[in-house]
């Protein structure tokens, strides 16, 4: 008689839609089960560590691990124990996704009544564990379960089919990779005899995200008069390939030396090597740059401030 119980994870659903299951098994002779007897299982209750790990073993072609853990969900909460399958092809490569179905077992080895878990998992770079068999702990330890005889018990896996999926990536145009460590950076422009401007300015050059980058005003000139425009250029020495953009999240501030009642503008844009920016050419309206209440001339001098973070990279295909 088996007994089901609920799983702690299940499939990830954002892989599902766009895996292709064509491929071959890699081992399509049955495997025999893995199982892991525990001596001593009361020496664990004892260790600061949750989780206690089976050695590494072999099934349809790939490798795999056991994974113990005993854990509580709050302070008076009752402790538990889970076992679930943890895929070391998925750990180590981000680009290795295994579709699997198996069984996890705890067996009884007394009434042959087991506790186990079937289903099918897909094991990728974020998600390389599995579904999850769980019991009480109290029930576990309970002599009459059958579970735990003279501080012995045993753990189990089959997997009875592996497969290797691809990512089903044709007829993909674009591909944005993004960081996981994102490091903004703001660059400070002073411009002193702002009233004797009278055509486009270029900043200096300053870094961001591993790219060179400068801020390009438009005092009132042409082609945008009127306005005080501004745009932020990626600069034109970086090779960036010419199928690969940069994506960032960007702000333009114009700082109020008075009140601090700042003008700032933020977007999200694609950058490529061709030079081109992106910015307003109405961010503010001269009349109001020029109005002395408003704190963005004082003593001719305008202050403008860039937040750059370069978010990742975009793949045109």
């Amino acid at each position: 008689m088996a007994k089901v119980l609920s799983s702690r994870s299940s499939t990830s659903p954002r892989y599902v839609p766009i895996l292709t299951e064509g491929g071959e098994k890699k081992a399509g002779e049955k495997t025999n089960p893995f199982r892991w007897m525990i001596e001593g299982f009361s020496t664990l209750l004892n260790q600061t560590a949750e989780t206690h790990s089976s050695g590494n073993f072999s099934a349809c072609g790939f490798t795999w691990k056991l994974e113990l853990e005993i854990k509580s969900s709050g302070e008076d909460a009752e402790k538990s124990l889970s076992l679930c399958l943890f895929s070391v092809e998925a750990s180590s490569s981000t680009g290795s996704v295994v579709k699997a179905i198996y069984k996890l077992l705890m067996y009884d080895q007394l009434y042959g009544e087991h506790i186990q878990k079937e289903g099918e998992c897909y094991f990728h770079g974020t998600s390389q564990y599995g579904l999850c068999c769980m019991v009480p702990l109290k029930k576990f330890n309970d002599p009459k379960s059958g579970l735990l005889v003279n501080d012995c018990c045993i753990f189990g896996a089959e997997v009875m089919e592996a497969f290797a999926c691809k990512l089903g990536r044709e007829g993909v145009s674009e591909c944005l990779s993004l960081k996981k460590e994102i490091t903004p950076q703001t660059y400070t422009w002073v411009i002193k005899n702002f009233s004797k401007l009278s055509a486009k300015q270029d900043s200096e050059v300053f870094t961001s995200g591993g790219y060179k980058w400068r801020i390009q005003l438009y005092p009132n000139a042409s082609p945008y008069t009127n306005f005080l425009a501004m745009f932020l250029i990626l600069d034109t020495s970086v090779a960036l390939p010419s199928k690969t953009r940069a994506y960032v999240d960007y702000s333009l501030c114009l700082v109020d030396q008075i009140d601090g009642k700042h003008k700032k503008l933020s977007v999200q844009r694609q950058f490529s090597s061709d030079g081109v920016g992106w910015g307003w050419h109405k961010f503010l309206e001269w009349k109001d740059m020029q109005n002395p209440s408003r704190g963005f001339l004082r003593n001719d001098t305008c202050i403008v401030e860039a937040s750059v973070a370069v978010l990742g990279e975009v793949s045109i295909t």
